[in-house]
């Protein structure tokens, strides 16, 4: 027998593909915009001594998945949670069993698949595109982008559960997704920001988890500290998300 949550989450999940937008957004941005970073960027796939002649095209490429989970995370998942409480579809809900945190989880659980088919894809471009190595730590890699994940979905969560409207999501989504980009490496490589914005970049969420992902890129054990600071991020903002989501 289906949970209340599984179906929620096969209708949200039958919902999203009919959005035509975000699935291009989720699934396919992501690897068009490094075939077009990587073919034309002139240099982007030489190496740079600023980056211990590492190629620009393989440091961006964790980039790039942190860009695609800000982007579910900021806009898709707020938007559409925001739209259900303008349209009335929550307060209808709310005369039905179902608590908010099976919506909460469902939405989640949603974007989740989208992003990691996104993220394989990506991958799998930027191997066949670019001859970008796969990550030298796969479990570390994939703990780094689940523990990512998680805490931006948690904030896209908080996000939809504080705006009436769709436009209030879309505006304080947009007011987070930039700074983001920018501690994430998207604007100037992490590998050559100033030790000050480093140290900033490693305290939002986007920022640790596009180190950690880079640092199981490279082999490397993820800082506990950028873990740390993706754990805290997801425990705090998908309590507050819960505690403060309303129906109306």
């Amino acid at each position: 027998m289906k949970t209340a949550t599984l179906s929620l989450t096969q209708l949200e999940t039958r919902l999203f593909l009919r959005e035509p937008m975000w699935l291009i957004f989720g699934l396919l941005f992501p690897s068009l915009l490094l075939l077009a970073m990587g073919f034309l960027f002139p240099g982007f796939d030489e190496p740079l001594p600023e980056l211990d002649g590492e190629r620009l095209i393989v440091v961006y490429t964790p980039t790039v998945i942190g860009l695609a989970m800000a982007m579910l995370s900021l806009m898709a998942l707020p938007m559409t949670i925001a739209s259900y409480r303008e349209e009335g579809i929550l307060r209808r809900m709310r005369t039905t069993p179902v608590h908010p945190a099976r919506l909460l989880v469902a939405q989640v659980s949603t974007l989740a698949m989208v992003a990691v088919v996104g993220t394989a894809a990506t991958i799998v471009v930027a191997a066949l595109a670019f001859d970008v190595p796969l990550p030298e730590s796969p479990v570390w890699f994939a703990v780094a982008f689940v523990m990512g994940l998680a805490a931006m979905l948690s904030l896209g969560l908080l996000v939809g559960a504080v705006s009436q409207t769709s436009t209030t999501a879309q505006v304080l989504g947009f007011a987070l997704f930039f700074p983001m980009l920018f501690f994430a490496g998207v604007y100037v490589p992490r590998g050559i920001m100033s030790d000050s914005l480093t140290t900033i970049s490693n305290l939002a969420p986007l920022g640790a988890a596009v180190q950690a992902m880079l640092d199981a890129w490279a082999g490397t054990t993820p800082s506990g500290q950028h873990l740390l600071v993706l754990g805290l991020y997801t425990a705090v903002f998908s309590v507050a998300a819960v505690r403060l989501f309303r129906w109306e």
